[in-house]
């Protein structure tokens, strides 16, 4: 049975780094969406063992169909049951032919004590000065959406996951990303992120073969 899986849709704001004691923190970005503010949690650090995060941040991205993400409304937008663009899964999406990202374009976040450990944090806040400097700036974040609706967060891969603690997050075409589109530069850009730990390989219900 599918997860709930939505993508956010609005007026990006301001963010800062947040999270409870003792586990990785998250940088929580602000959205301004038919007139209530939202919040998008982005894991923005690696953490010891399998949860080392992998990142891949593609900054002249091409949506599948932009029209049908251009076309969704500003606020939250559910997506469970749905199978297909705009859905995303980063093991089956498509776009001109080719996978959305790959295992081998992801890049490995170093642990908070090596140096260039803040690499994907400085990547999220550069995004974001950009998209609140364009007027027309839209963020679009898929994931999973806060119980009490009033943001999203899971904004990464969520199959493969072996059996255990996370093995109950596994489905198919209910992937988390981040995408930035800036009209004044018609251009988008795309953040992924996966953990170490989860396979790339997935059966019908996002288990690893």
């Amino acid at each position: 049975m599918p997860n709930s899986y939505s993508v956010l849709v609005g007026d990006p704001q301001e963010g800062k780094v947040s999270g409870p004691s003792g586990k990785p923190p998250h940088y929580l970005i602000n959205v301004n969406a038919a007139g209530s503010t939202y919040q998008i949690a982005v894991n923005i650090e690696s953490d010891a063992g399998d949860s080392q995060v992998l990142y891949n941040i593609q900054t002249n991205f091409q949506p599948p169909d932009a029209s049908i993400l251009t076309a969704l409304q500003p606020g939250m937008n559910d997506l469970t049951n749905v199978q297909g663009n705009p859905s995303i899964d980063y093991v089956r999406s498509r776009t001109n032919g080719q996978p959305l990202v790959t295992l081998s374009e992801m890049q490995l976040l170093p642990l908070p004590s090596r140096q260039n450990s803040g690499n994907l944090q400085n990547a999220v806040i550069q995004l974001l000065n950009q998209a609140t400097a364009d007027p027309d700036g839209v963020i679009y974040a898929f994931g999973r959406p806060y119980t009490d609706g009033t943001g999203i967060h899971n904004i990464h891969m969520n199959q493969g996951n072996p059996i255990g603690q996370y093995s109950n997050e596994n489905a198919i075409w209910q992937d988390g990303a981040v995408l930035f589109q800036l009209p004044a530069t018609n251009t988008w850009t795309a953040i992924f992120i996966a953990f170490q730990g989860e396979s790339w390989t997935t059966d019908d219900n996002g288990n690893p073969l």
